[in-house]
């Protein structure tokens, strides 16, 4: 029998992911002349698409654990794992030099709004341990529904991440954003926001069944996070793939 797991009240997560991998096919192309510009790279376009895709596909990755699928949607007062470093974690794993500490680091800070920011960079090791989502080895504490995945979304490096890759992706993208001199400090900032803004186009254009991104009252004050940042991203990413159907029916 299949597990289902979840990226959130539901919403599966493989669904999810693979409406990320939908939005992103439609994004890439009009970011990737600016990508290739910001980075300043030796990749070519290719290799930063397949890079970009992986980003995409595992910013996630940290919900399979098996304390987070257990309590997803459960209780709203209780805070649950931190999911962000461990996807950040296995990117910095297997992201070549020159792409996976931009990369990585959006995967970190790309729920931020929740104040996380701190721990998945400075200790996402003890706080993986206080959200109790390792084993006594150090090895993450997957749910038993990984196992009906394919490893094309829970490849084999997933499996074996461990505490001691938290503890390094952290120290790794400390070092990368702060050794450095001020101009390149901020050059790389710069890049770490551009994945960021690719990755949060992608992520909530496909996450509008989500509760939190319906409308609500319309008397209610409209916050910006909610259904309206929703409907405005879903509207650009829409408008973005209307225009590209227009562009190839020109050419031919």
């Amino acid at each position: 029998m299949v597990v289902l797991l979840f990226s959130a009240p539901e919403e599966e997560y493989l669904k999810h992911i693979k409406r990320c991998e939908e939005k992103f096919e439609i994004l890439f192309s009009i970011f990737s002349h600016t990508v290739r510009r910001i980075l300043n790279s030796s990749f070519s376009e290719d290799e930063l698409r397949q890079y970009f895709l992986k980003m995409i596909r595992f910013h996630d990755l940290g919900k399979l654990t098996k304390k987070w699928q257990e309590n997803i949607g459960k209780d709203k007062n209780k805070k649950l794992p931190s999911h962000a470093p461990i996807g950040a974690a296995y990117l910095w794993k297997v992201l070549p030099k020159g792409i996976k500490e931009s990369l990585a680091f959006a995967v970190a800070i790309h729920h931020t709004d929740r104040g996380l920011l701190g721990d998945n960079i400075e200790r996402p090791d003890v706080q993986a341990i206080l959200d109790g989502i390792v084993k006594n080895d150090g090895s993450i504490d997957w749910h038993k529904g990984v196992d009906d995945l394919d490893k094309e979304y829970f490849p084999d490096g997933a499996r074996e991440l461990t505490i001691n890759d938290l503890r390094e992706m952290a120290r790794g993208l400390r070092v990368w954003a702060r050794g450095c001199d001020l101009f390149e400090q901020h050059r790389r900032r710069l890049q770490v926001a551009l994945a960021h803004h690719i990755l949060k186009l992608c992520d909530i254009s496909a996450a509008v069944e989500r509760k939190e991104y319906q409308k609500g009252d319309e008397n209610k004050e409209v916050y910006f996070g909610g259904w309206l940042m929703s409907s405005n991203i879903k509207s650009y990413v829409e408008n973005v793939y209307n225009r590209m159907q227009q562009l190839k029916r020109l050419k031919t």
